[in-house]
């Protein structure tokens, strides 16, 4: 396994720990989480669950995960698994996990429970990660809050008074399939015009195509956006921002988050995307929101949109907080 953080040697074995696995379609994170956040071991492994046999997944898993187990001991109280994909209402098994079809309706709680004999939670990985933001970055204290993660798709994972809002598929709702632009093209789900379809990695790359005239990563695209020399990639981040700026208009006056955290790759565009998103935002709601802010005597309030504070490892992060929660250890994001 590529450790990234610490050794397993350097454990400390008084602190609750949990282990978070964060299941992506590229590569799978692990680490030890105390209840502050912070991790001691952490490393990664490539998924590559492409094909239809989950045992090569489970093999190299279970060989990442072993020495970190061991180096708990019995200062592991149990174990958060974030997984690609939608996930079946008993939390067993990813229903629907298009970048890792051999996972699909396979029961990943079971073996890791009769291996470790430790409690196994599973969640959504929009889920974990919307848990992870709101505990350990910019959704502490908040009471209504919103996750919206922008990558190679786009989704958004609601919080409620420290819990998940759960509608079905493990998630808050297929929210990145918000119809934009009915004109628009079909995404990969056959849907014209969806946020994900213009907002996410295939989207920002097809207007890389028209403008640069050439295929550009949507990677460098960003990364010039954010250093801001490159007027044609810091247009396209706009767009991207005005399309989000709307998408979160839409599905504020269905959830009335608090705040509105951007995370994921693309958020890392950094304040050409999240000024445009804000912009929209208030073009679109922003009286409406202020009205019941006035006008409702507290009982609902104005939104706030931030970049995210989680960074890379907020899906193992949030992956563990059940763990905490279901043993009443104290997380720093619950609102006092």
């Amino acid at each position: 396994m590529d450790y990234y953080r610490g050794s397993v040697s350097q454990m400390n074995t008084t602190i609750p720990t949990a282990l978070g696995i964060d299941i992506g379609g590229t590569n799978t994170k692990l680490g030890l989480i105390h209840p502050d956040g912070s991790i001691e071991n952490g490393g990664r492994i490539p998924t590559d669950a492409h094909g239809a046999d989950p045992a090569p997944f489970f093999e190299r898993l279970f060989a990442a995960t072993d020495a970190l187990v061991e180096s708990a001991g019995s200062s592991l109280v149990g174990i958060g698994v974030s997984a690609h994909g939608e996930v079946d209402r008993e939390r067993r098994r990813p229903i629907i996990a298009g970048n890792t079809p051999a996972l699909r309706n396979v029961d990943l709680r079971s073996p890791i429970e009769a291996r470790y004999k430790l409690p196994v939670v599973l969640n959504n990985d929009l889920v974990a990660h919307a848990m992870g933001e709101y505990c350990f970055g910019s959704g502490s204290g908040i009471q209504r809050f919103m996750c919206l993660a922008i990558g190679t798709g786009l989704g958004a994972a609601v919080v409620v008074d420290g819990k998940p809002l759960i509608i079905d598929g493990g998630n808050s709702g297929n929210t990145g399939l918000i119809i934009l632009d009915p004109n628009g093209r079909r995404d990969t789900n056959g849907i014209r015009g969806s946020a994900e379809g213009l907002c996410g990695v295939p989207g920002i790359e097809r207007l890389a195509r028209e403008r640069y005239g050439r295929h550009v990563p949507a990677h460098e695209v960003i990364a010039a956006a954010r250093s801001g020399e490159d007027a044609v990639a810091t247009a396209i981040m706009a767009q991207v921002g005005t399309w989000l700026g709307q998408t979160l208009a839409s599905l504020s006056v269905i959830f009335y988050p608090h705040r509105i955290a951007l995370t994921g790759g693309t958020a890392s565009a950094g304040s050409v995307l999240l000024d445009a998103c804000r912009t929209q935002f208030d073009t679109l709601v922003g009286d409406f929101f202020r009205d019941l802010a006035l006008n409702t005597g507290g009982n609902f309030q104005d939104v706030e949109i931030v970049l995210g504070e989680g960074g890379a490892d907020t899906g193992i992060l949030g992956a563990a907080v059940e763990i905490f929660q279901h043993h009443g250890l104290l997380l720093p994001g619950a609102p006092g």
